[in-house]
């Protein structure tokens, strides 16, 4: 059996241009959208960026997400994200939970998406806002056979969902829950990739992505390419784990849910058949380990890949 791989897909500015950067689909790599090849492209993200310091100043809160600090750290190993700790935290997710086994009718995939979402807004948006991170809430579109973006086409196939930061979307295929493979395997896979993908927006919101672009469009050799990704997946991943444990109880979360959590992850590292996989997400074992470390600690501080060995995010 063939675990399906989420893909994300990012849009940063380097170098004057617009570049999206994708992983997990295909091989990683820097280019412009086809809609801004040749033109001027405006920035993915409304965070000013300074190369010389990674403290930028915070864009303006909207209302009811708290007061901004007046200064963030925009950087991957230093992020003011570092700083939220939510292991005292519990955040009530009033959805039912449902099982991809059956799975949802494809209708009603998107709304279900949309509500799970809320749930990830409800959990951070106050947090957050308290280390002078504006979380604004991403859009998700269901969509049936291909849909068109900035970041590029996408199918029903390769990726159980995408999450594209030019326009902070995270894109659900709606035939992704019918294969007994993958997310499918646990009654949490619903919660657990809307998690993962959220878990991209977050980096987005943050300011991460702009400094991920410059590092991934500087390095020379497809191996620090791959390394970067790595590192950028398994944190989504740990951020993953962070709602699950602040959510826990809403959600029923109990031994069984993290056995199957286990088992899905067995079949998404970058070992796991095909061949032509990249290893651009982590092995099995990584994926498990940075999940359990958010699951375990609800610490955003504990998710700090960038300054973690080569030998734990392999």
């Amino acid at each position: 059996m063939v675990g399906a791989k989420i893909l994300l897909v990012v849009t940063v500015m380097i170098g004057g241009f617009s570049g999206c950067r994708a992983t997990g689909g295909g091989i990683p790599g820097i280019a412009p959208p086809k809609a801004q090849r040749g033109a001027s492209a405006a920035p993915a993200s409304p965070r000013p960026a300074a190369a010389s310091s990674p403290s930028v100043p915070a864009a303006t809160p909207k209302s009811g997400q708290g007061e901004s600090k007046s200064r963030i750290n925009t950087s991957l190993a230093k992020n003011s994200i570092y700083g939220v700790d939510l292991g005292d935290t519990r955040a009530s997710c009033k959805i039912k939970v449902r099982s991809p086994k059956p799975p949802l009718q494809d209708p009603n995939l998107g709304s279900y998406g949309k509500r799970l979402v809320n749930c990830l807004m409800k959990a951070f948006v106050t947090p957050l806002a308290a280390q002078g991170i504006v979380l604004n809430k991403p859009k998700l579109k269901a969509y049936r056979k291909t849909i068109k973006t900035p970041c590029g086409r996408f199918g029903q196939r390769d990726a159980p969902a995408y999450y594209c930061s030019v326009t902070r979307t995270i894109y659900w295929p709606v035939t992704g829950d019918d294969a007994n493979e993958a997310y499918t395997f646990a009654r949490l896979g619903y919660v657990g990739l809307v998690a993962h993908e959220f878990g991209h927006h977050l980096q987005a919101e943050s300011g991460m992505l702009r400094e991920y672009g410059q590092r991934s469009y500087a390095a020379k050799r497809r191996g620090q390419r791959y390394l970067l990704s790595r590192r950028l997946e398994l944190q989504a991943q740990c951020f993953e784990g962070i709602f699950l444990a602040t959510a826990a109880r809403s959600l029923s979360l109990g031994d069984n849910d993290r056995y199957q959590l286990r088992l899905w992850h067995s079949y998404t590292g970058d070992e796991d058949p095909p061949s032509g996989r990249k290893p651009d997400h982590g092995s099995s074992a990584a994926q498990i380990r940075w999940l359990n470390r958010g699951l375990d600690s609800a610490d955003f501080g504990r998710c700090n890949t960038w300054k973690a060995s080569k030998e734990s995010v392999k």
